[in-house]
């Protein structure tokens, strides 16, 4: 047991020095899309979810320095190397916090805009679920989430399956097509935006604004 928890804190050490140089390189990139979302609106007080390495907050702040960015991930050595990062950057508005983003430690209307981007389908079911209302939570009425996610396009639906099939959990499949629309219509969120996948692109864009509090 001890070293199969040794050799996953060694994976994820691993897996955030790669994603760092291949986030940049990523077709369409993705990043850069959530960002231009992202700033269209009220980005002073902004919160990832599924943050890694922080890397869209980083570039984020990059472009907006008035920005103060925190960041949430369950991995302390996905947190670890992102904090080395923002360290030798000299960075100082963006944390970067180990945390549960289905009980985000975090009062009511704490931000003005969550972002994710390709974080919501590697967390389960209930999570994915419970984060979507924390989110609105500490947004607040008038509040937007920007998600950029993996989609399904109808054109190249085989080959999507098979990647999901091989190289995602189960309950990535979860988030495709209207998967996570529902879910934030559901949890009080307005759609402002849905840019699903096409046949050159195999991610959706998602914008949505949080309406009036949900009952209990």
């Amino acid at each position: 047991m001890a070293m199969s928890a040794f050799g996953n804190r060694v994976k994820f050490a691993l897996a955030g020095e790669i994603l760092e140089i291949a986030n940049p390189l990523l077709p369409g990139r993705p990043h850069e899309e959530l960002i231009r979302h992202a700033e269209l609106g009220s980005v002073g007080r902004v919160l990832e979810l599924c943050a890694g390495t922080g890397y869209a907050s980083r570039l984020l702040v990059g472009r907006h320095p008035e920005v103060r960015a925190v960041g949430v991930d369950l991995s302390s050595e996905m947190i670890a190397v992102g904090r080395r990062k923002l360290s030798r950057a000299e960075i100082t508005n963006v944390t970067l916090v180990q945390g549960d983003i289905a009980a985000l430690p975090y009062p009511d209307n704490s931000f003005d805009t969550v972002m994710s981007v390709f974080g919501l389908h590697e967390v389960p079911t209930a999570v994915r679920a419970n984060a979507i209302r924390e989110s609105a939570r500490v947004l607040g009425p008038g509040g937007r989430i920007v998600i950029v996610d993996l989609d399904r396009p109808a054109s190249i639906g085989l080959l999507m399956d098979a990647y999901l099939l091989a190289l995602e959990p189960r309950h990535a499949r979860e988030v495709c097509g209207n998967g996570l629309v529902d879910l934030l219509t559901n949890s009080g969120f307005s759609i402002d935006i849905h840019k699903p996948a096409n046949p050159f692109r195999m991610t959706q864009t998602i914008v949505a604004t949080v309406g009036a509090a949900l009952d209990d």
